[in-house]
């Protein structure tokens, strides 16, 4: 029996929102009526919240608002937890480690009143050893002091602390949208710490866990603060010449540290197991000698201390931003013996998207003969590669990874966080669309998220930390630094492929860095290292893999050199509650928007687009990629993967600022209600055949006579800023409404049935997917039917949709974790609520309001409503449903939330709605484990695997005749502009080669070059006269709206066309003519990748990498190690 153990520290904490920032500020304001503070043992907490971990201050307020640009409006301030820790008898005089598997955005960890230490990335699990400060005879006083501050939206927010003596930890500050407070000198933030693209949610979020370990002991793989790196499990030296029964050599990799007075004799045991517990294999290491290194102080940041110097002027510390100036990145673990064990080769059931099969590897340290200290780690076994001609390869099948683009702070409505069965569900539910890929966006998902891939069979993307452009001197090697805990947290992960180095394009001395980082830390592990937008052969060349963004620069020399992903296509936001334009009650979706090309903005709307309309327009999003993949229909052979942005509507930056309080780009809703662009994706990325009709069929009776509001809308107007109501009113004809199917890969014609008659059929799709049939009545209430058929004359799929009659009832199904709803106080569950009539048909029109009543031990938590919120700029009322005891039916559907109390017994729901019946679920609460200190892991929720592993095949083989039928080529050469390497917002206007002349928008060029090298020239725009003029190095050019050539100096200089307006006035010229004149700019089309560069020499790259950046250590080859017999 092991003598150490891990214990989850989630029960007995206390909490208060601070409601204050800076830290400094927040604990002075807290100090107990004694003037204590709140780290100090004595510190009155008795008016604080209760609370188990993980928890969130902002379930309550997220969602709650209306979205803005800079995301949602959640607090972000200041906060404080408080536990006491009582050492267990049986390990009094242990090693005590505490384990947080993140937190947003700062933990400072106090032990009995001191600091233990403090970490401030706000994105990987980190480590305290705190030993030192635990007294084993008395409960420790554990105080967390934490913030959730971020840029955007904020005057100021937290920065990293310098490590240097005499420093006060929290108290250096990041300028925002208004100045540093007095008292505080300014500081480097975190660039990836923003609201926009990494929501906050404040708190102590994930679990906290605390390792009770012998003297000497296997390492955690918590590089901040411990500087180790645990065990790393592989598989290599695969058989899969059957691949009924493939198998491989599996190869373990533990540091062992031991702080004992004198070295110990150690050996590993590793046994395999099932995850219902069957042994698969064992095998042990040599044994060696572990040499002593006596106790070892942890300091309190492993921050590097060259990272800042002095600043004598401004009585402060400041960045160093030369990056050869500073140490290389630290990647050595402190004072550690490395194991290896490896087996014979393993009869193994590897790790596949559609059977994710995972095993428990137990490793046990054995010291002087006895067991010492073990971990268990849930891994899965999987061969991956790569073909340039059919894709990634998953134990050397090709798959064509199709699916997502996430924020990694995940956020559920009325929640906030989700309970890890949650994250399982999620996962299925991706999957449940026919996507098996997420790529996480900016920075690193949460473990329990990546395990949750992990047991569901989805390939992850997973990043580091970056915002969106490419950084240099301290806030990269911020980024190198996460990247490397990353990676050692994460290398154990089977469904992660892809470590991202960067959300947008890096130099190439930079990419070289991160490949090297990983071929350090992650040489076995079956992974390919890259980044966005890389754009210049040179830094392709630094990756392995690359990811484009709109299909911008991808290029066949790049498909060859490693696998190219599309990383977020499909950016478009429409409400699911607006059916279409056919739909009341408004026949319209009311809303401010900017109309094509606008500018985004607070109090607009970027898009103006129904459910309807985002469905064919994800289609053709798709369409293109699908298209472009290798051995696609367009011959182009270019795409390995592709993911839509998002999976999720979310809390992140939002273009929907005036309709909305969320960004709506997703597949379902923050509470994970379907929406129906859920059913085009799962459709579209169905390999088998499958047919969805786009709508509902209530539609009603047609309005002839033009009175009254039956399909009456607003006409609309442009009044310089946004289209408004005109005042003047037109009618629908729903007789003549184009009716629109998605069917998939294999489909090649569509029937369209109403109440048996077919009133359509379409055999020449638009964007592959989309079956058009015009000219329909929708208003013949009854059925209407979808007949797929394939490219042999076979129906192979079918849709039907049914009128639905008055609403009668609701229907309640509850949902819980397996084995059921605990009573811990933490633990989440959810109902859903649906309308329908009296035959079970959902009400697609529903939109009544339900209200909720709960009994029992439990807390009711409320729901979400697309496009009701507080904060409201319309004049109407604030109608948030946030933590409110109501909801609202969306599409006939809705979701709510409840938390578990600590008792034991049922609950019961009761949901009303005028009307109809009321109606009642109730769900049991079972016993739960309270104590501080508990065994007792989240509960998950696994894939059920099948009784033999399925046989794979290759994903979506070309099939020519759907490629000549439904594939139809660009009618432009399409292509983008680069300036020092980073694209413009075009503002939806194309860039277009013609004829070899790169045609765009100009003016967010100008705008561009003006934040790089604007002291070297201006531009003026005179609408009036329909002229731009640019002054540079002494000359004056001027571009007109309808003339053909410039005027350089007066003289005229020849273009390939005349510029005109874009529809939001922009001019649309080629480019180069006009921005080559800028003094010291070159300007190239690079016709491999499809770019015009535009090099303004501002950035140099920097001097990031030399060959002495990163010393790399030589890493021993399985075949090297010493084998041990399996039994």
């Amino acid at each position: 029996m092991s003598q150490a153990a891990t214990l989850y520290f989630h029960h007995g904490w206390k909490f208060q929102c601070a409601d204050a920032f800076p830290i400094r500020e927040a604990l002075a304001r807290w100090r107990d009526a004694d003037g204590r503070d709140v780290f100090d043992p004595a510190y009155d907490d008795a008016s604080w919240q209760s609370v188990a971990l993980p928890h969130t201050f902002n379930d309550v307020d997220i969602f709650r608002d209306r979205i803005l640009d800079g995301g949602s409006r959640q607090k972000r301030c200041a906060a404080f937890y408080r536990n006491r820790l009582t050492v267990p008898p049986e390990h009094r005089g242990q090693k005590v480690i505490l384990e947080f598997e993140g937190i947003r955005q700062t933990c400072y960890l106090y032990v009995n009143g001191t600091l233990a230490g403090y970490v401030e990335n706000g994105v990987a699990p980190f480590g305290i050893d705190v030993t030192s400060l635990i007294d084993d005879e008395r409960p420790n006083q554990i105080t967390v002091v934490t913030d959730n501050t971020s840029s955007r939206n904020l005057p100021f927010y937290g920065a990293e602390t310098p490590n240097r003596d005499g420093v006060e930890p929290g108290s250096y500050i990041a300028r925002g949208e208004g100045d540093v407070p007095a008292g505080h000198p300014e500081g480097t933030p975190f660039f990836w710490n923003t609201n926009d693209f990494n929501p906050t949610l404040g708190g102590i979020t994930r679990p906290v866990k605390v390792h009770f370990k012998p003297y000497a002991y296997l390492t955690l793989p918590l590089y901040s603060n411990l500087r180790t790196k645990g065990t790393y499990v592989t598989a290599s030296d695969f058989d899969l010449s059957d691949p009924a029964a493939p198998k491989a050599r599996i190869t373990v990799e533990s540091e062992v540290r031991n702080e004992r007075d004198d070295a110990v004799e150690a050996r590993l045991k590793v046994v395999i197991r099932t995850l219902d517990g069957v042994e698969v294999a064992s095998f042990a290491s040599a044994p060696q000698t572990i040499a002593a290194v006596g106790t070892l102080d942890q300091p309190p940041s492993i921050t590097p201390d060259d990272a800042y110097a002095w600043n004598e002027q401004e009585q402060r510390y400041v960045a160093v931003d030369d990056e050869d100036a500073v140490r290389p990145t630290v990647t050595d673990s402190r004072a550690v013996s490395v194991m290896q064990a490896q087996s014979e080769a393993v009869p193994l059931r590897l790790w596949s998207l559609d059977d994710p099969y995972l095993y428990r590897v137990t490793v046990t340290l054995e010291v002087s003969g006895e067991d010492a200290d073990e971990t268990v780690i849930e891994t899965g076994f999987r061969k991956i590669g790569y073909d340039n001609a059919k894709g990634v390869t998953i134990n050397d099948v090709p798959v064509w990874l199709r699916g997502y683009a996430q924020r990694a702070t995940n956020e559920w409505s009325a929640t906030g966080i989700a309970a890890a069965w949650m994250k399982d569900e999620d996962a299925a539910l991706i999957r449940a669309s026919n996507a098996n890929h997420v790529r996480w966006m900016h920075v690193a998902a949460s473990p329990a998220d990546v395990a949750a891939y992990d047991a569901h069979g989805v390939v992850c993307t997973q990043p580091a930390g970056d915002k969106e452009k490419e950084t240099f001197g301290r806030q990269w090697d911020q980024r190198v630094e996460l990247m490397r805990d990353v990676i050692i947290a994460f290398r154990n992960n089977p469904s992660i492929v892809f470590w991202e180095a960067g959300n947008n394009s890096l130099h190439a001395n930079h990419m070289h860095e991160m490949l090297q980082l990983k071929r350090l830390l992650d040489p076995r592990g079956g992974r390919f290292m890259g980044c966005r937008t890389l754009n210049t052969e040179e830094t392709v060349a630094e990756s392995e893999y690359v990811g484009t963004m709109l299909n911008r620069h991808a290029a066949r020399f790049i498909a060859e050199h490693g696998p190219v992903t599309e990383t977020e296509y499909a950016r478009e936001e429409a409400p699911g509650r607006i059916w279409d334009d056919y739909t009341g009650p408004d026949y319209d979706y009311r809303n401010k928007w900017i109309g094509v090309g606008g500018r985004k903005g607070p109090g607009v709307d970027f898009y103006d687009l129904t459910a309807e309309g985002l469905a064919l327009a994800d289609a053709h999003g798709y369409a293109e990629f699908f298209n472009d993949r290798l051995g696609g229909g367009s011959h182009r052979d270019l795409y390995a993967a592709a993911a839509a942005l998002c999976w999720t509507d979310s809390a992140q930056h939002g273009r929907q600022s005036y309709s909305e309080n969320a960004r709506m780009s997703g597949r379902v809703r923050p509470d994970r209600v379907r929406k129906q662009n859920f059913d085009v994706f799962r459709v579209m990325q169905s390999e088998a055949p499958a047919v969805k009709i786009v709508g509902h069929w209530n539609y009603e009776p047609a309005n002839t006579a033009h009175e009254g509001p039956v399909y009456r809308y607003e006409k609309k107007r442009f009044n310089g800023r946004f289209w408004e109501g005109a005042g003047e009113f037109g009618y629908r004809d729903p007789t003549d409404k184009t009716v629109y199917a998605i069917a998939s890969y294999p489909v090649a014609r569509v029937e369209l049935l109403v109440n048996g008659e077919k009133v359509g059929e379409c055999d020449s799709p638009t964007d592959t997917f989309v079956f058009a049939f015009e000219h329909v009545d929708v208003t013949r209430s009854g059925a209407v039917e979808a007949v797929a058929y394939g490219y042999d004359g076979r129906e192979v799929a079918r849709d039907r949709i049914e009128t639905a009659g008055k609403p009668t009832r609701l229907v309640l199904e509850p949902h819980a974790a397996p084995g059921g709803l605990r009573a811990d106080g933490e633990d989440l569950a959810w109902i859903d609520v649906t309308v329908v009539d009296d035959q079970g048909r959902v009400c697609p029109l529903a939109s009544d309001r339900i209200d909720f009543s709960l009994e029992g031990p439990a807390t009711f938590l409320g729901g979400y409503n697309e496009g009701r919120f507080d904060d409201r700029v319309d004049g109407r009322p604030d109608d948030s449903v946030i933590h409110t005891s109501h909801v609202f039916a969306d599409c006939g559907l809705n979701r709510v939330f409840l938390r578990a109390g600590e008792t034991p017994g049922v609950v019961r729901v009761t949901a009303s709605m005028d009307g109809v019946p009321q109606a009642v679920a109730r769900i049991r609460t079972v016993t739960a484990d309270l104590s501080p200190l508990s065994d007792e892991a989240p509960a998950r929720s696994y894939a059920r695997y099948a009784p033999v592993a399925p046989l794979p095949t290759r994903e979506f083989p070309p099939n020519k005749a759907a490629d000549k039928a439904k594939y139809v080529p660009p009618s432009e050469d399409f292509c983008k502009i680069l300036i020092d390497g980073q694209e413009p917002d075009s503002r939806m206007v194309p860039t277009v080669n013609k004829n070899g002349a790169v045609w765009g928008n100009v003016m967010v060029v100008l705008e561009r070059m003006t934040m790089q090298c604007g002291d070297r020239f201006t531009y003026a725009w005179d609408p009036a006269a329909g002229t731009l003029t640019l002054r540079s190095g002494g000359h004056v050019v001027q571009a007109q709206v309808g003339r053909t050539h410039l005027l350089v100096d007066g003289r005229e200089n020849l273009m390939d066309g005349e510029p005109y307006l874009s529809p939001r006035g922009d001019v649309v010229m080629e480019v180069a003519a006009l921005v080559s004149w800028i003094e010291d700019v070159t300007v190239q089309y690079d016709e491999r990748v499809h770019v015009l560069r535009v090099d303004t020499g501002a950035l140099d790259g920097g001097d990031a990498f030399t060959p002495a950046a990163m010393e790399i250590s030589a890493v021993p080859s399985p075949s090297s190690l010493a084998r041990a017999t399996v039994r």
